[in-house]
């Protein structure tokens, strides 16, 4: 049997005493968090549940997270963090999908927890404090790198979502690409900004094996965040780009004191160069990118030395180089790799790859043909080896025979100083099958006319990119970890039609 190492035996030896999570100020040492997850997994096996079966958890970020997943992987079981933003419905479809045979439950959710049947429950409070403190330790077996220690399921954009299979060597190269790439040390203290059940957990099990401490946030508000950024001295901080544009956005930003952080990780959706630009100013940090999904993890990385506005403007733009651990290719519709400059489907491979989607051969099959993941992205490597992704393949706009990326006339638009954020969609056009349609949220007590952005974007793009209409809301929908989700944006205007283009 291979064997890895554990997640938090090391440092629970080493720091016993460091604060290894903090959650609105509840805090657990290493010390406390390795026997706290022994107590659980002899509690997990007392209940009966076999090893490969799996256990899931329904709640917010909790200061328990680290000791659940431990506990799971110790026991030799599988941990589904289920998205606490999910209606029942949804819940119910990943519960029936996943059959765990135990689910936890955090403040807030035990009586959805009950309407979702479960073979046990267990509630996070005095109920959990009793169940755990009434069992020995488990004594400590070797890990096994093959078996699965989460199920992490995709946020479901365009359906039903699946489960990603991750096994224990796979987590355990995540954690080891982090390590080279964000390169932590136990004097960090490391901001959290995502939710846990998101593959953003595998960031913070980093950290935690490297002995840092993290910090993480319950329920994203930006004023909270910079407040917190300065009470803790936080050094190192993870955000997706939404949360980016908020936090520079802030008035608080302006007179916050961030002398201490010196890293800023950002990755799960694209950011417009304008805000890049703007918070490497406003943070003064460096800042490094992942690239990659849940199936993968970041198998390409735009490193801080290329986050340089003046001199290497054009990479802002770049998801990077391959990351550690990963192999990286451009293929097209046969997957053989496309000429440098041209656009086709990223597909990469590597120790951190999902096993496959839980109960889902075919999807498996398609996804992972050939040993290589196929991303669903669309993009291009320059000379340099530098990756550019143009847009997911299923938001590809087809307008008269032409291609649009929505992605570069977002950036257009991202660029003037009214607009705040912005999501390009195609929507139905007779003549011309779709036509460019944006959806705008401008920048507090700002105004703006539709024929106004579209003289800029016509200043800034090709005639066939520029937005035909302009629609201006007060937010745009998102899922849990910032992406936009162009699917109900292009809800209304597809209703009732075949769509003969996606």
């Amino acid at each position: 049997m291979l064997i890895v190492p554990d997640i938090i035996q090391q440092s629970a030896f080493q720091f016993p005493d460091r604060c290894a999570i903090s959650v609105n100020n509840n805090e657990l040492t290493f010390a406390e968090v390795d026997e706290r997850a022994n107590r659980l997994a002899q509690l997990i096996l007392n209940m009966g549940i076999s090893r490969g079966e799996r256990i899931a958890l329904l709640a917010m970020n909790e200061t328990e997270f680290f000791e659940v997943q431990v506990a799971a992987i110790r026991a030799g079981v599988t941990l589904v963090p289920l998205n606490f933003r999910l209606a029942i419905p949804e819940l119910s479809f990943i519960m029936d999908n996943a059959e765990p045979q135990m689910l936890i439950t955090g403040p807030g959710f035990h009586q959805i927890g009950d309407s979702l049947g479960c073979p046990n429950r267990l509630s996070l409070g005095a109920e959990y404090e009793q169940a755990i403190n009434s069992v020995s330790a488990m004594e400590r077996s070797p890990i096994d790198a093959a078996a699965i220690c989460s199920v992490l399921y995709t946020s479901g954009t365009t359906g039903r979502p699946k489960g990603s299979l991750i096994s224990n060597q796979a987590l355990w190269a995540r954690i080891v690409s982090f390590t080279l790439e964000y390169k932590p040390d136990p004097s960090n203290v490391f901001l959290q900004g995502l939710p846990l059940f998101h593959i953003a957990a595998n960031v913070s099990f980093t950290y935690a094996y490297n002995g840092a401490t993290n910090i993480v946030v319950r329920d994203f508000n930006p004023a909270d965040v910079i407040q917190t950024l300065e009470d803790k001295q936080v050094t190192d901080a993870l955000f997706v780009p939404t949360m980016i544009n908020l936090l520079i956005n802030h008035p608080d930003i302006e007179t916050a004191n961030l002398s201490t952080l010196d890293f800023v990780a950002y990755g799960a959706s694209t950011i417009p160069p304008s805000v890049l630009t703007k918070a490497i100013d406003v943070f003064g940090a460096d800042f490094c990118q992942l690239f990659g999904m849940t199936e993968t993890s970041g198998c390409t990385a735009l490193r801080p030395e290329d986050h340089d506005p003046v001199n290497k403007p054009h990479l802002l733009a770049s998801a990077g180089v391959v990351a550690h651990g990963f192999e990286v290719r451009v293929v097209d519709e046969q997957d053989i790799d496309v000429q440098v400059g041209e656009i086709g489907e990223v597909i990469c491979r590597g120790p951190a790859l999902m096993d496959g989607y839980l109960g889902a051969e075919e999807a498996t099959s398609a996804a992972l043909r050939g040993g290589w993941m196929h991303t669903g992205d669309l993009g291009k490597l320059d000379e340099g080896g530098y990756l550019f992704v143009t847009d997911r393949k299923k938001d590809m706009i087809i307008s008269g025979g032409e291609n649009i990326y929505p992605r570069e006339v977002e950036d257009v638009l991202f660029s003037h100083e009214s607009v705040h954020s912005a999501a390009v969609i195609g929507i139905p056009d007779q003549r011309w099958g779709e036509q460019v349609h944006a959806v705008v949220v401008l920048q507090p007590n700002c105004s703006m006319s539709e024929m106004d952005l579209l003289v800029y974007a016509r200043e800034n793009l090709a005639g066939y990119k520029v937005p035909k209409s302009v629609e201006y809301v007060e937010e745009l929908p998102l899922n849990a970890t910032g992406k936009v989700l162009k699917k109900i944006l292009r809800e209304p205007y597809w209703a009732g039609r075949e769509r003969q283009v996606h």
